[in-house]
């Protein structure tokens, strides 16, 4: 298939699992982050650093002359700096990928299905103290600026859409977690599917939105949560205090 994927922090956590899910498919892979991995790479990698972003279109432009024109572009990235954590968020969250989206819409194969796909959080909706407030309000503006793209380029015939993860298993960590039995437990009983979300189930909804078998798909908040965000807060709550009805 003409085109290629480009992956924004594609080189850790789940923008890895995602870069190698379409290697995988025999797909042209480019990544953008701020260092390069060690070694041999399967893929092109173009240096970006998305705390300053200098010339977005340079970047747009050194990806397209590594692989050719895009017909599926990821957003995965995080804030780590350690600066201020709200201005951090802000520009890395929602400035960095306008600007991306903005550099990279004249670069998009012209016909044939195409797509992005953004990694927000269920934070986006739900308010959680383990994440501080510019997360939360950084992730509600990149759902905002998910729908406005979803129209803005769906006039051209892209799609946009958003992934909002629950809590999730990173290929790197889950070793760590699943020798916690108490955290194992804690899920197991919160989560209506009775489990802990892995990176993969996120993975598995981006290669879906990234595929014409979601042609029609536009604009849209999709929860990855095993159900959590179904189930009212006090029915939550009485079942993990063993609280009968």
């Amino acid at each position: 298939m003409k085109g290629q994927v480009v992956v924004v922090g594609g080189t850790k956590g789940l923008g890895k699992v995602i870069t190698e899910r379409f290697l995988s498919q025999g797909q042209a892979v480019t990544v953008l982050s701020r260092t390069r991995p060690e070694g041999e790479l399967a893929y092109a990698h173009v240096p970006c650093n998305l705390e300053t972003l200098p010339d977005p279109a340079a970047t747009a432009a050194a990806a397209v002359a590594a692989n050719g024109p895009v017909r599926y572009l990821v957003f995965c990235q995080r804030y780590r700096g350690s600066g201020d954590p709200w201005d951090g968020e802000m520009q890395v969250t929602v400035n960095a990928t306008r600007q991306l989206l903005q550099a990279f819409a004249p670069h998009f194969v012209h016909e044939g299905d195409r797509a992005v796909a953004v990694v927000s959080s269920v934070y986006a909706q739900f308010v959680g103290g383990s994440q501080p407030d510019g997360y939360h309000v950084a992730k509600a503006g990149l759902n905002a600026l998910v729908k406005y793209k979803a129209w803005e380029l769906g006039r051209q015939g892209i799609r946009v859409n958003a992934i909002l993860p629950l809590s999730y298993l990173k290929p790197e960590s889950q070793h760590h977690f699943l020798g916690n039995q108490q955290l194992v437990d804690l899920y197991q009983d919160f989560v209506p599917l009775g489990r802990v979300g892995y990176a993969a189930d996120s993975a598995n909804l981006v290669e879906f939105l990234c595929s014409d078998k979601a042609s029609f798909i536009n604009g849209q908040e999709i929860f990855v949560d095993g159900g959590v965000s179904v189930v009212w807060p006090e029915e939550l709550a009485r079942r993990m205090a063993g609280v009968d009805k």
